[in-house]
């Protein structure tokens, strides 16, 4: 089904409470937006006072970085398929696929827990290093916990495609975490 046709089998006030809380998400989102926008104008600052960037010496590994940024890309797709499922009242599809979500979203914060102690250099370059990652971090347990949460209700059946929002929420949560990360890394490891 369509988002459309799931909203008309909605009464008008649950219509309301959706694109109320739809809207509350927005906003939310937004905040966290300017913060890593505000983390990334400190790197490319702290770049710009710096005759090298890493400095001299300093090794910044792409390949586990990059088969992360992938892992997690891949956790977002399944927890957009699990949420699709769940709007088609497909519970079995929902949980398989916010099983794998999870799984490839918790191998990324594990391995990235490693990566920000094993982080190479030190001073400003350090510093910025382990903020953004660990920033980031803190979001995506955050997040990844609530997630947790939606899966463990969902297994028990509380939601079904018309009592969907907790889901859709987890989703564009996880999807922002994503997109977060991605830019993150292009800041990191790319340029």
């Amino acid at each position: 089904m369509t988002q459309h046709v799931l909203e008309q089998k909605l009464t008008r006030q649950e219509q309301q409470a959706l694109r109320n809380r739809r809207t509350g998400l927005a906003i939310f989102q937004l905040s966290w937006i300017m913060t890593f926008v505000c983390l990334i104008i400190v790197n490319f600052t702290m770049r710009g006072g710096s005759p090298t960037w890493p400095p001299e010496g300093v090794t910044v590994g792409k390949i586990i970085p990059t088969l992360m940024t992938l892992a997690l890309i891949g956790s977002s797709v399944f927890i957009r398929r699990g949420t699709k499922a769940l709007k088609a009242d497909n519970i079995a599809g929902f949980t398989t696929n916010w099983r794998y979500g999870l799984a490839l979203g918790g191998l990324f914060a594990v391995v990235m827990a490693i990566e920000f102690i094993r982080a190479p250099g030190s001073g400003q370059f350090l510093n910025v290093y382990r903020l953004m990652i660990g920033f980031h971090h803190v979001h995506a347990m955050a997040i990844g916990y609530y997630l947790i949460r939606v899966y463990q209700n969902g297994r028990r059946g509380v939601y079904s495609a018309t009592d969907f929002w907790p889901v859709e929420g987890g989703t564009s949560l996880w999807d922002f975490v994503t997109v977060a990360w991605v830019l993150f890394y292009v800041v990191l490891y790319i340029i």
